[in-house]
């Protein structure tokens, strides 16, 4: 048989199928945000002056660089953005990663499809390897994407970023998404369900992190860094020391964990895991008395992860707000107006940042519209539309419980930024942070809208949908406020219509007719749904 005919193959083009618009949407998203934060250091901290300044204001606070690593490197443009996006984009890819291996792996396994994997000629350890080379292609996806687009940013005047380094910083970006594959391999051996799986790969995530910060809490400690692959990542400092050793421990860690798993995956039985559990377990009536309800009991945890979320990037926010009590260069005051927020330099400051929080909510929907889609496709529906329950109440549910998360994770964030600003000596209105919290609801009622339409009329496209409309978006609003020759291009996206809250004031007017459209089109979809099903 030949090699493009073997089973094994076959396992991999399938499912570097499964994984590739989410992998898209990654390697799209890093990029995008690498690109727009060089360019925007670029433009704001023009002189060599102001980068000092930053960079001694930076090196002053322990507290920065626990919480968001080393500080050394921001007097560069090279340093400062990989300062800034390092633990975002480190989160994000370790998670990814995680979530795409317990999902291929013991996600399959728990649907009883990798069982029928298993008898098309082919073992379970070449299966998993199979399944564990399409998600390394899709971290190789992450790694040349997010390279291009580092160096077309490094092309511009005032960055020059080269080639080699780019590439180093395209490969920092890789390991932990690369690392928790592996993580998410092994873990999906261990535990019976996907959810055990994924919890055990998210203490690792969560020890990891941890070992990271006490890295970063002093110099004498900073050997703990090469126990953590988030230590990795910071060791390597692209654009300024350009290190390249700590790959060595990445490699290997990758290489044992997927080796690991495929040992494991050879010794165990189908629908089983290495930890043994319980086949007896105490009744748990919660949410199991309406679709409402189950929906609500099913995705808790998930929702519950986006609110912690949103509460930790605006208790991010609030505590780099120290930043903004220093002299602030002309340059940034520039680039602020392009934005047309107004007020002390703290409050444009979090009128911008609050866009982070803005496209961080709006990514909820595209979550939940993914699990009702999942839920439809997958068969799960049937069993509860054979009961006295109609699509529209499913649905109703669904978006329902959608639109309590946004509300919720938007008025969190905006407690934590204010916390953290106040811990930092930044006064602020807690009204105002409020205020600037719920501005952010109606663009994500919006997405949560087009998202539910689009499910009702192809279920496949409705996640996608909602992530290239909010990042797309997101891009497109910063792309148009550094550069001024394309601000026309910025009615194209969702932010244009989103006053920067709390450094301009909400339009009454425009959050009335946002929510209006995004309740508008969540009923469109409830009534399209109504339609007999094909």
């Amino acid at each position: 048989m030949s090699a493009t005919r073997s089973p094994d193959a076959a396992i991999a083009r399938r499912a570097f199928r499964q994984v590739r618009v989410s992998t898209a949407v990654v390697a799209v998203g890093f990029g995008a945000m690498v690109a727009s934060t060089a360019v925007a250091y670029a433009s704001s901290y023009p002189t060599d002056a102001s980068r000092r300044a930053l960079a001694v204001l930076a090196g002053r606070d322990t507290g920065l660089r626990v919480l968001l690593g080393t500080t050394s490197g921001v007097g560069s443009v090279g340093g400062y953005t990989v300062y800034k996006v390092f633990v975002t984009l480190t989160t994000i890819g370790a998670i990814w990663g995680l979530l795409l291996a317990t999902r291929l792996l013991r996600g399959e396994e728990d649907l009883g499809r990798w069982q029928l994997v298993l008898v098309g000629g082919t073992r379970p350890a070449r299966a998993t390897w199979a399944t564990l080379l399409a998600l390394t292609g899709a971290v190789v996806v992450v790694f040349v994407v997010a390279t291009a687009l580092t160096l077309v940013a490094g092309s511009r005047p005032g960055i020059g970023f080269g080639i080699g380094e780019s590439a180093l910083y395209g490969l920092s970006l890789a390991v932990a998404p690369a690392v928790f594959v592996g993580v998410g391999a092994l873990t999906s051996q261990l535990g019976r369900i996907r959810r055990q799986a994924t919890g055990l790969g998210m203490s690792v995530f969560a020890v990891a992190l941890v070992l990271r910060m006490v890295a970063d809490s002093g110099p004498g400690l900073r050997w703990v860094a090469w126990l953590t692959p988030f230590g990795w990542v910071e060791l390597m400092q692209p654009f300024t020391d350009n290190n390249a050793w700590p790959l060595l421990p990445a490699l290997v860690a990758v290489i044992a964990l997927f080796a690991g798993a495929a040992a494991l995956s050879a010794r165990r039985d189908a629908g089983a895991g290495v930890f043994a559990s319980s086949g007896v377990s105490s009744p748990r009536p919660f949410g199991l008395g309406s679709p409402m309800g189950l929906a609500a009991r099913m995705e808790l945890p998930t929702l519950t992860g986006w609110c912690v979320g949103a509460g930790a990037a605006g208790l991010g926010l609030g505590i780099i707000a120290k930043v903004t009590t220093a002299e602030v260069p002309a340059s940034v005051s520039d680039t602020l107006q392009r934005f047309g927020v107004r007020g002390s330099y703290s409050v444009q400051y979090f009128g911008v940042g609050f866009l982070l929080v803005a496209m961080l909510v709006a990514l909820i929907p595209a979550s939940q519209l993914g699990a009702a889609a999942d839920e439809e496709l997958s068969g799960r529906l049937v069993h509860l539309l054979v009961r006295p329950v109609r699509r529209s109440v499913w649905l109703g549910g669904r978006l329902a419980l959608a639109a309590a998360a946004i509300v919720g994770a938007s008025l969190l964030a905006s407690i934590a930024a204010w916390l953290g600003a106040t811990s930092q000596g930044v006064r602020l209105d807690l009204g105002s942070m409020l205020a600037a919290g719920a501005n952010v609801i109606p663009t994500a009622l919006i997405a949560l809208g087009v998202g539910s339409v689009v499910l009702v009329v192809a279920p496949r496209a409705a996640a996608a949908t909602v992530y290239v409309l909010i990042i797309g978006s997101t891009f497109v609003d910063l792309l148009s406020a550094l550069v001024p020759r394309l601000d026309l291009l910025d009615r194209l996206s969702l932010f244009h219509y989103l006053a920067l809250a709390p450094a301009q004031d909400p339009n009454p007017v425009a959050l009335t007719v946002m929510t209006v459209a995004g309740v508008g089109l969540c009923g469109l979809a409830l009534v399209l749904v109504k339609r007999p099903a094909s």
